[in-house]
C-alpha cells in the first residue's frame, strides 16, 4: 500500500497506523525534494558494475538520458546515478531493500552528490546517489500514465505529479525532450492488436529457475509480434508493493525461453509479485491480463554477464564453514560513530529471529563470536552490525531501516551448467546515531503496542533481512484492517508492513520458500572456490497442528482428554485459516501469526465445554509480564476461537465463532455452554501478537443442567426487555441475568430462583446502553455455573451516560454514550451536598470508573457534564 493513513479511536486518543516497508519507513516528499540538489525526470539507457578500489563492494553506475529538470541545473543532458550492488564477471552482489534500476526503466530521480566521491567508470565523472534509495525514485508506467514507489503513487504523471512538483519546487521544469510524452491519448492505449487468452501456471514460485514447474509461465494469445524492438513483459514489482511499479523482461533477457505471435515462455524472474500481468510487442503496443498472476514465494536471483553474455542464475545456499552452513559474529568495533552490537539490546532480538529460522525452517546458520571488521565485503566473516563510517558504503539511506548484503559468484568453466552459490552475507542496520533520516525500533520480547504504537518491531526486521539472507526475495501479501490492535500483518517477505505490529513467526510463503532454498539439490558448480557443497540443512521443530486438519473425529472426546499446543513454531496460511475478521466474536480484526487447529465432537448429551490451560510457558519468558497500555489492546497471551463446523471452511470462509477466550495463564477458562449433541466443533488458537506460547488443554465438560429453549431480547422505548424459556430444569439453584458492553466484563442485572421464572421468565432493564449484550447465568446446586447464549440489543441512547450497577458497593461504572470525544466532569455528592469526589475525563463512548467501596452506605448524587454544556443528575445508592 502507498501513502495510508487509518484512524482508530480508543479512549480520548486518535491513533493512526502507517504503511512501512518490512525494511523501510516513509520519507515524506517536502523532505525529498530539500535534500536533493537536482530533480529530474530521465531513461535508464545503460548500466556498468565495477568493483571499487579495495575490491570489497561493486557498484553500478546507470546512465540516465535526462527529460526534464524540475531542480537544479546540468550541463549536458545526461547524469549517472550510481546503486550497491551489482555483476562483475562471476561476481555478484546483492544489496537487499536498496534502490535497483534496469534497462528502459523511466521516471523521476531525485539526486544528490555521491556520498562516497565515486567517479563513472565511463565518463569518470562524479556520480549520483538517489536520496532516500527506492523511495527516491518514481517510476512510470507508460501505459498506465502512472508514477509509483514505495509509499508513493501518482495516477497520472502529467496531471498530479508534474504539478506537485513544480508547486513543491517553486519552479517550471525545463523540458529538454520535447518529444517525450508520457501521456498519450487515453484512446490510443486501447487500440492495440496484443491479446491475452491465457496464461499458465497461476502459481508460481518467482526466482526459482531450477524449478521449472512453478517458475516457466507460459503466456497464450494473439498479436505478440516478434522479440525485437520494445517487446517485453511485464510484472507487478514486489520491490513497492502491489499494484505499484511493473519489472520488465525484455524481449534479449535470457528469461526469455521463446517468443511466437501466439505464445511466450518466460521464466518468473525473482522481483515478480502477485498481480496482473502484460506482453507488449515490438511496436510497443501492450495489454493486461484480465487476472492476476499468484506469487507463492520469490527466491534470489543473480545475473552474470560474462563475455557480453548475460546468465541469469538462482542463488544457493552453500556449506560455507565446513560445518554445513554459514557462520556469523557480531561486530563490537564503536569507531565510526558504530555501536556494539554484542552488547546492545539488540543481540537479544536478532538472536530469537535466528532460531526462528533454525527450529522452523532448518537454515543452518550458527553463532561464532563477534568480530572488529566493519568492512561490508566478501572477506569471509559474516557480520551482524550497527551502520557506521567504516563500511565502506553511504550511510543507510533516509527510509531505509536495515540492509543485508549477499555475496555471489559462479565459476566461468562451464555457466550454463554451473550454477551460483552464495559465500556469505552481511546485515547492517540502522544507527540512529549515523544512518540518514530517524526512527524508533522496539526491541522487544513486548511488542509495540505495549509501549509506543509509532515504533517498528526490530524482531520482524531482522527476521525479514534474515530471509534475504536466506535468498529469499519480496512479495506482495499487505497487512489487513485499519485499526491499532486489530491489523493482521503481511506476510514476512511481503514488501509492506505496519508500525505496531509484530511478525516474528514464518508464514506458509516464507516456510515453503525457505524449504526450497535449503533442501540440497546436487547441482554443479565447479571448483574455483572451497565452498563447492551445499548446505546441510537443520532438524526442524514443526507444530503438528499447525493446519486445519484434513479429517473430524467420528466418536466424542473423551473426559479430561489433553491436548498440547505449540505456538513457538507454529506458522500461519492464509490459504487456509478464517480471515482475520473470522477470528473474534465480536467480529473485529484480529492477527494471525502463528496457529494452530484441534477437532473434536461432544457426546450424546451435549452441554457445556470446560476447558482448563496447564504449562502455559511462552519464549521468551518475559513475554508473559508485557502489560497492556492502551486499554482494550492486549500485548500477550493466545487468542482461542470455537468453531460449530464438521469440516475445515474453507479459507476465509469461516462462520462466526459460537465462543471467544483469552489464555494467559494456567488455570480453568469460563465454561463455555450450548455445546450441541452429537457434534463436531473446531478450535483455532493464534498468539497475541505473536506470542510464543506452549500450553496443555484439558477437556472436560458438563449437561447444561437448564436448556433453553428461547432467550430473546427487545430495545422497546425507554428499556430493553429480556425474556426466555426452559424445557428441561435440574438441580438449579438460581438464574443470574448478567449485563454488559463488551460482550466480556458482565455485571449483574438481577436474578430469579422460582422454578416457575426459571422455566418462563422475563427482565427489564431500564438503563440499557447504546449495545448492552445479555446472557443467563446458571448457578447449579453444587455451586457451578453455566450459561446461556448471549443476546445483544442496540438502542438510540440519548442521555450522555449510564450508570451500573445501582445498587453498588465496590466500584461504579459510568458508560459514556456519544461518539464525540469530549472533556467530562463527574462530581459525587452525598446527602447532605458536600461534595466527596471529582473528577475530570476526556471520554466517547467509553466506561469510566469510580471507586465508591470506601463510602458508607446510603444515598448519594451522581452529576456528569460535558465541559460547558448540559448536566445530567443520577441518585446512586451504596449499599
Amino acid at each position: 500500500m502507498k501513502n495510508l493513513k487509518l484512524p482508530f479511536l480508543l479512549l480520548s486518543f486518535c491513533f493512526f497506523t502507517l504503511a512501512e516497508a518490512q525494511s523501510l519507513f516513509k520519507v515524506p516528499l517536502d523532505r525529498k525534494i530539500e535534500q536533493s540538489t537536482l530533480i529530474v525526470e530521465g531513461i535508464v539507457s545503460g548500466q556498468k558494475s565495477f568493483w571499487n578500489d579495495k575490491h570489497t563492494m561493486i557498484f553500478t553506475a546507470h546512465t540516465v538520458e535526462v527529460t526534464k529538470i524540475f531542480k537544479g541545473s546540468l550541463q549536458q543532458q545526461t547524469i549517472e546515478v550510481m546503486t550497491q550492488g551489482g555483476s562483475v564477471g562471476g561476481d555478484h552482489i546483492e544489496a537487499s531493500d536498496l534502490l535497483h534500476l534496469e534497462r528502459g526503466q523511466r521516471g523521476i530521480f531525485f539526486c544528490q552528490p555521491n556520498a562516497l566521491q565515486l567517479k563513472s567508470p565511463l565518463t569518470h565523472r562524479t556520480l549520483f546517489d538517489v536520496y532516500a534509495s527506492s523511495q527516491g525514485f518514481f517510476e512510470y508506467d507508460a501505459s498506465l500514465r502512472q508514477a509509483n514507489a514505495p509509499f508513493a503513487s501518482y495516477k497520472s504523471i502529467s496531471q498530479e505529479l508534474y504539478p506537485e512538483l513544480e508547486r513543491k519546487t517553486g519552479a517550471r521544469y525545463r523540458n529538454l525532450r520535447p518529444d517525450f510524452i508520457v501521456d498519450g491519448p487515453r484512446q490510443a492505449l486501447r487500440q492495440t492488436a496484443v491479446s491475452i487468452t491465457n496464461f499458465f501456471p497461476a502459481t508460481v514460485n518467482a526466482g526459482a529457475l531450477l524449478d521449472p514447474a512453478t517458475n516457466l509461465l507460459t503466456i497464450q494469445g494473439s498479436g505478440f509480434g516478434t522479440p525485437s524492438g520494445l517487446a517485453a513483459v511485464f510484472f507487478d514489482d514486489a520491490n513497492d508493493g502491489a499494484g505499484g511499479a511493473s519489472i520488465a523482461v525484455l524481449y534479449d533477457d535470457p528469461l526469455i525461453v521463446s517468443w511466437t505471435d501466439t505464445e511466450i515462455q518466460v521464466r518468473v524472474p525473482s522481483r515478480a509479485g502477485t498481480g496482473n500481468i502484460s506482453v507488449r510487442d515490438d511496436a510497443g503496443l501492450s495489454q493486461t491480463s484480465g487476472t492476476a498472476l499468484n506469487v507463492l514465494y520469490s527466491i534470489l536471483t543473480a545475473t552474470f554477464n560474462v563475455g557480453g553474455i548475460n546468465y541469469t542464475k538462482e542463488s544457493n545456499l552453500m556449506n560455507a564453514n565446513g560445518s554445513g552452513g554459514y557462520t556469523i559474529a557480531y561486530s563490537t568495533n564503536t569507531a565510526g560513530s558504530a555501536q556494539d552490537f554484542d552488547a546492545s539490546t539488540a543481540k537479544a532480538t536478532f538472536q530469537r529471529a535466528l532460531a526462528t529460522l533454525n527450529r522452523t525452517s532448518g537454515y543452518n546458520v550458527i553463532e561464532g563470536g563477534t568480530t572488529t571488521v566493519q568492512i561490508i565485503g566478501n572477506d569471509g566473516v559474516n557480520a551482524v552490525m550497527f551502520d557506521n563510517a567504516n563500511t565502506g558504503q553511504p550511510p543507510l539511506p533516509d527510509g531505509v531501516l536495515a540492509v543485508c548484503y549477499s555475496y555471489n559468484s559462479i565459476c566461468t568453466g562451464d555457466l550454463v551448467n554451473f550454477q551460483a552459490r552464495k559465500l556469505g552475507f552481511d546485515i547492517v542496520v540502522r544507527n540512529p546515531g549515523y544512518s540518514t533520516g530517524a526512527t524508533v525500533f522496539s526491541v522487544g520480547p513486548c511488542p509495540p503496542n505495549s509501549s509506543d504504537f509509532n515504533q517498528i518491531d526490530l524482531e520482524t526486521v531482522l527476521l525479514h533481512e534474515l530471509g534475504h539472507s536466506l535468498n529469499l526475495g519480496h512479495i506482495n501479501d499487505d497487512f489487513e484492517g485499519s485499526a491499532i490492535g486489530q491489523l493482521n500483518p503481511g506476510k514476512l517477505m511481503n514488501f509492506a508492513v505496519v508500525n505496531s505490529v509484530k511478525r516474528t513467526s514464518l508464514d506458509q510463503s516464507a516456510k515453503a520458500g525457505a524449504s526450497y532454498a535449503i533442501l540440497p539439490q546436487g547441482n554443479a558448480y565447479g571448483n574455483c572456490t572451497a565452498a563447492n557443497t551445499e548446505m546441510t540443512p537443520l532438524a526442524t521443530v514443526t507444530e503438528t497442528k499447525d493446519e486445519c486438519p484434513t479429517t473430524f473425529p467420528t466418536s466424542p472426546i473423551p473426559q479430561n482428554t489433553t491436548v498440547s499446543f505449540d505456538l513457538v513454531n507454529a506458522t500461519s496460511n492464509r490459504f487456509v485459516d478464517p480471515s482475520f475478521m473470522q477470528v473474534r466474536c465480536d467480529g473485529l480484526g484480529a492477527a494471525q501469526t502463528n496457529n494452530a487447529y484441534y477437532a473434536f465432537r461432544t457426546d450424546a448429551s451435549g452441554g457445556s465445554l470446560l476447558l482448563s490451560v496447564n504449562n502455559y510457558t511462552t519464549e521468551p519468558a518475559d513475554q508473559t509480564s508485557c502489560s497492556e497500555v492502551f486499554i482494550g489492546i492486549p500485548v500477550t497471551g493466545v487468542r482461542l476461537s470455537l468453531y460449530l463446523a464438521s469440516a475445515c471452511p474453507a479459507a476465509g470462509a469461516y462462520p462466526t465463532p459460537v465462543a471467544c477466550a483469552t489464555i494467559n495463564g494456567n488455570g480453568a477458562l469460563s465454561p463455555i455452554p450450548g455445546l450441541a449433541a452429537n457434534t463436531d466443533y473446531l478450535i483455532y488458537v493464534d498468539g497475541i501478537e505473536n506470542t510464543k506460547a506452549s500450553f496443555d488443554l484439558v477437556f472436560g465438560g458438563t449437561v447444561l443442567p437448564v436448556r433453553f429453549t428461547d432467550f430473546t431480547g427487545t430495545a422497546l422505548e425507554s428499556f430493553n426487555r429480556l425474556a426466555w424459556k426452559a424445557d428441561l430444569v435440574y438441580n438449579t439453584d438460581r438464574v443470574i441475568i448478567q449485563k454488559s458492553t463488551d460482550g466480556i466484563n458482565f455485571s449483574e442485572l438481577g436474578q430469579v430462583s422460582r422454578l416457575e421464572d426459571i422455566m418462563n421468565g422475563s427482565i427489564n432493564d431500564y438503563a440499557p446502553f447504546a449495545k448492552t449484550f445479555y446472557r443467563l447465568a446458571v448457578i447449579n446446586s453444587n455451586g457451578s455455573i453455566d450459561y446461556s447464549n448471549t443476546v445483544m440489543l442496540r438502542r438510540e441512547v440519548k442521555s450522555l451516560v449510564s450508570i451500573y450497577p445501582n445498587p453498588v458497593k465496590d466500584k461504579l461504572y459510568i458508560q459514556v454514550n456519544t461518539a464525540e470525544t469530549s472533556r467530562y466532569e463527574f462530581r459525587l455528592y452525598n446527602g447532605a451536598g458536600q461534595l466527596l469526589m471529582a473528577k475530570e475525563a476526556e471520554a466517547s463512548a467509553q466506561v469510566i470508573q469510580l471507586p465508591v467501596g470506601h463510602l458508607a452506605k446510603g444515598l448519594y448524587q451522581l452529576t456528569v457534564a460535558r465541559k460547558g454544556e448540559k448536566m445530567e443528575t443520577h441518585r446512586i445508592l451504596v449499599d
